[in-house]
């Protein structure tokens, strides 16, 4: 090889020249150090972003805060710089698990079922620790791909959407990754309905709570959710209604009528607030209801096939009734007995029929109730 300054020749690999001294090889140029108080940018070969920036201590005697992990030591000052100039020591490297906690102590206080949010984050799981800064849409696409179900894949981006829109306000990152999600395409199945048989067989068994619960449900459209939230103050009998339904705004807080031609529905309800002692007249939860009182007694009664293994119900058939059945099976009763289109939607609390028959069509009280006479046993 030769020299880098008198061009001689010198032997392979010398560090510097045998003839002038030269040194042969570069070093590479040191990062000038950064100044007091601006931060740490260390470097640790063991990962795979090797350079760590840590914030400066903060003046009211809060520790250092560690912002991230980065491959270069470009990329790290931009992070550490960035932080020091928009004073972000608690967010900054805020993880999901993190915004969650900050976001719900917010949104749950608004809502009326924060339960629901709560099981669709347990989804998230594989996310919890990862820095909401590094999320991208590949990241909670993952997690939507896994969902069974549209309804659960649209609240699964629901709640993303939720928590990338807090992180967005509060400038943890700078895009709502999660809006641009795509929900799968899912096979619409059929859904099961109580036939004329098996209905007939839920009468005779009145006197069991559980079956009243049920028939309640075939005839008055409730959800599982609705009605085992209602009060004794949702229930007036000798008005002939009941005040109840949540989920949208549409259903929310409806009147329902009793069924005047099915006096055993109004007896239920009154025996059911004779017993009632902490408020709801419904004494199980969502989960019970459906766990204990619903497949056990129709499986009692032969109406379905079911185990319950391992802490859940398995079924022969996919295609099975389940509590949500009960509103379907409510809604072709009342389609078959001539209901008008527009009075069953407000009873069943949907708000797709129209927008004029949302908004310009009211309905009394008394032209509902005489909608649902056309129900009979």
């Amino acid at each position: 090889m030769l020299c880098k300054k008198c061009k001689k020749e010198i032997p392979d690999g010398s560090v510097f020249c045998n003839y002038c001294g030269k040194k042969q090889t570069v070093t590479a140029a040191k990062h000038r150090k950064r100044a007091h108080g601006t931060g740490t940018i260390r470097k640790d070969t063991r990962y795979k972003n090797p350079y760590i920036a840590i914030a400066p201590s903060s003046t009211n005697g809060a520790g250092r805060t560690y912002i991230g992990s980065y491959p270069d030591m470009k990329s790290a000052q931009a992070a550490l710089d960035d932080f020091i100039r928009n004073g972000r020591p608690q967010l900054y490297g805020a993880t999901l698990a993190d915004v969650y906690r900050l976001w719900s102590d917010i949104h749950f206080r608004e809502i009326r079922r924060p339960e629901i949010m709560r099981s669709m984050w347990k989804w998230f799981s594989p996310l919890y620790d990862v820095r909401m800064a590094d999320l991208r849409t590949a990241h909670f696409q993952e997690i939507i791909n896994k969902a069974k179900t549209e309804s659960t894949a649209d609240k699964l981006k629901s709640l993303a959407v939720m928590l990338c829109r807090y992180a967005l306000e509060n400038d943890i990152v700078s895009k709502n990754y999660a809006e641009f999600v795509r929900i799968p395409r899912f096979e619409k199945n059929e859904k099961v309905i109580f036939s004329p048989e098996q209905i007939s067989i839920l009468w005779q068994h009145t006197d069991d709570i559980r079956v009243q619960a049920i028939l309640t449900m075939i005839y008055m459209g409730f959800r599982l959710g609705e009605i085992v939230s209602l009060t004794a103050d949702n229930v007036h009998l000798d008005e002939g209604y009941v005040v109840g339904g949540i989920k949208t705004r549409a259903g929310i807080d409806r009147v329902i009528p009793l069924p005047p031609n099915i006096p055993e529905i109004r007896a239920f309800f009154a025996g059911w607030l004779e017993s009632c002692q902490d408020g709801y007249i419904i004494p199980v939860n969502e989960k019970n209801f459906r766990d204990r009182w619903f497949y056990p007694a129709l499986r009692e009664l032969n109406i379905i096939e079911c185990e319950f293994i391992n802490r859940h119900w398995k079924f022969p058939d996919k295609h099975h009734l389940t509590p949500h059945s009960t509103r379907h099976t409510f809604a072709s009763l009342s389609s078959s007995a001539g209901m008008r289109p527009e009075n069953l939607q407000k009873i069943i609390g949907h708000a797709d029929y129209s927008t004029t028959a949302d908004i310009y069509i009211h309905k009394d009280i008394s032209e509902l109730i005489d909608e649902m006479s056309k129900l009979k046993k």
